[in-house]
C-alpha cells in the first residue's frame, strides 16, 4: 500500500508540473517563437473556438490521466478495469506528430521544454505501478 502510495502522489506531481509548465517551442519562418503548455493550449483551442480538438486534449491529456490517479487511491474501484492506461496521454502521441512534422518542414521547427519532460516522466511512474500492481495481483 506504501508503494502505491509512493507512485501515485510522484505521477501526480509529475503530472501536474507536465501539464502547468511549458511543453514545446515552436519557431516558424525563423523569426516567431511561442511556448505553450498543455493547459494553455486547451485555453487557447476553446478561445478559438476549436472545441474538438480542445475536449479532445483536455479528455485524454487531462480529465484522463487524473481519473486513472483517483482509481490508484480507490480500493476495489470498477474503474480499474477499464484500462485506462491505453487511453491516457493522448498528448504525448500529439507532439510526436508535430516533432515528426517540423523535421519534414523548411518552415517551422519544434523544441521540446520541461513539459514533456515531466509528461513523459509521469506516464512512466504510472507504468510502472501499474505492472507491478498487476505483477503483484498475480503472485497472491
Amino acid at each position: 500500500m506504501l508503494r502505491i502510495i509512493i507512485f501515485t502522489a510522484t505521477e501526480t506531481v509529475l503530472l501536474f508540473l507536465g501539464i502547468l509548465s511549458p511543453f514545446a517551442r515552436i519557431q516558424e519562418f525563423w523569426i516567431f517563437e511561442e511556448e505553450f503548455s498543455i493547459f494553455s493550449l486547451v485555453l487557447s483551442l476553446f478561445d478559438e473556438q476549436n472545441f474538438l480538438l480542445g475536449v479532445t486534449i483536455l479528455v485524454f491529456g487531462i480529465l484522463i490521466p487524473l481519473v486513472r490517479l483517483c482509481t490508484n487511491c480507490i480500493p476495489g474501484s470498477r474503474l480499474k478495469n477499464l484500462n485506462l492506461h491505453k487511453l491516457a496521454m493522448l498528448d504525448i502521441f500529439l507532439i510526436s506528430f508535430l516533432i515528426f512534422s517540423s523535421q519534414m518542414s523548411y518552415f517551422f521547427e519544434v523544441s521540446l521544454l520541461r513539459g514533456f519532460y515531466f509528461l513523459f516522466a509521469a506516464l512512466v511512474v504510472s507504468y510502472l505501478n501499474h505492472w507491478i500492481g498487476m505483477g503483484k495481483n498475480n503472485v497472491n
